[in-house]
């Protein structure tokens, strides 16, 4: 069995944790908290020497908040558009490009989105914004 390494998981609170692999880290903490089954999660492996430890930790807090802002943006767009299958399917609902332009978008792009997004009627809308970025 190789050795335990040190992740730092972000949820909707942030510890640190030794496992293998960043599953593990991500299941131990799940186990341990019924309540963050359907939260974001985010596992990220800590490096061995502690000066790059804070860099890892900031970009899992970022990673943490793209992902929960785009949450609020797609149920936001299921509202506004009454495409459901938003809620239901994600990100898979929506057509290939617009998944990689959202992927692509920085926090601080997504964010001004979610605000954006209360003004759409339809994906079409959607795209448009996109494609003006």
């Amino acid at each position: 069995m190789s050795e335990p390494k040190r992740y730092w998981v972000v949820i909707h609170y942030e510890t640190e944790i030794e496992a293998e692999t960043e599953w593990e880290a991500c299941h131990d903490i799940c186990l341990g908290n019924t309540i963050v089954e359907n939260a974001t999660m985010i596992a990220k492996a800590l490096p061995t020497e502690e000066s790059g430890g804070k860099k890892v930790i900031e970009e899992a807090r970022i990673e943490t908040r793209k992902k929960e802002a785009l949450s609020i943006v797609l149920r936001q767009l299921a509202y506004k558009t009454g495409n459901y299958s938003l809620l239901l399917d994600g990100l898979s609902s929506l057509t290939s490009q617009m998944r990689s332009q959202l992927h692509h978008l920085s926090l601080e792009q997504l964010e001004t989105l979610s605000l954006e997004a209360l003004k759409f009627s339809t994906l079409d809308q959607l795209q448009s914004y996109l494609d003006n970025l």
